[in-house]
C-alpha cells in the first residue's frame, strides 16, 4: 500500500512537472518566435524607409506573397512583382517628401512555431519631420530556410489592431 502511494505521488509530481515544463517551453518558444518576427519587421521598416526595394523584394517578402485589401487579393508571384509594387509605392510617396516610417505599436500573435501575425500602427514622416500619414496593417509571417518573411500584407483602413486573445 505504501509502495502504491509512493508511486502515485511520484507519478503525480512527474505529470505536474511535465505540464509546467511544457508551458515554460511553449512560452519561451513563443517569446523566441516573437523576437525573430519583430527583428524581421524592423528589417522591413528600415528597408522601406531607406527605399531599399531590392531588400524588401528579395529578403523581406516571400515569393509568392499576397496583398489583401478592399479590392480583394492580389498575388505577387515573383520577387520582381514585389519590387515593382514597392517601386510604385515609393513613386507615390516621393512628391510628398516621404522620409521614413516608424512603428507606433505592434502586436505579434504566434500561431504556431513557423507562423505569426504582426499587426501594427505606423506613422510615415516627411523630410521636415511632419506627419505624412498614419495607418494600420497586418502582416502574416512564415519561417523559411532563409529566415522569417512576410507572406501576406492586409491593409486595415479601420485602424484596428488584431489582438492575440
Amino acid at each position: 500500500m505504501l509502495q502504491r502511494l509512493c508511486i502515485g505521488v511520484v507519478a503525480t509530481v512527474l505529470v505536474v512537472t511535465w505540464s509546467e515544463m511544457r508551458v515554460l517551453t511553449q512560452e519561451s518558444g513563443e517569446a523566441e518566435v516573437k523576437a525573430m518576427v519583430r527583428a524581421a519587421w524592423n528589417r522591413y521598416i528600415d528597408a522601406f524607409s531607406a527605399a531599399r526595394i531590392e531588400v524588401i523584394a528579395n529578403e523581406v517578402y516571400s515569393a509568392p506573397s499576397f496583398q489583401l485589401g478592399d479590392a480583394g487579393a492580389s498575388v505577387r508571384v515573383t520577387a520582381g512583382d514585389t519590387e515593382a509594387a514597392f517601386e510604385a509605392t515609393h513613386a507615390r510617396l516621393a512628391p510628398e517628401r516621404y522620409d521614413r516610417s516608424e512603428t507606433d505599436q505592434a502586436e505579434i500573435c504566434v500561431i504556431n512555431p513557423g507562423t505569426a501575425l504582426l499587426t501594427a500602427y505606423f506613422t510615415r514622416y516627411r523630410d521636415d519631420g511632419t506627419v505624412l500619414s498614419s495607418g494600420a496593417s497586418a502582416y502574416l509571417f512564415a519561417s523559411f530556410a532563409e529566415g522569417w518573411r512576410i507572406v501576406a500584407i492586409m491593409g486595415n483602413p479601420s485602424a484596428k489592431l488584431i489582438t492575440c486573445d
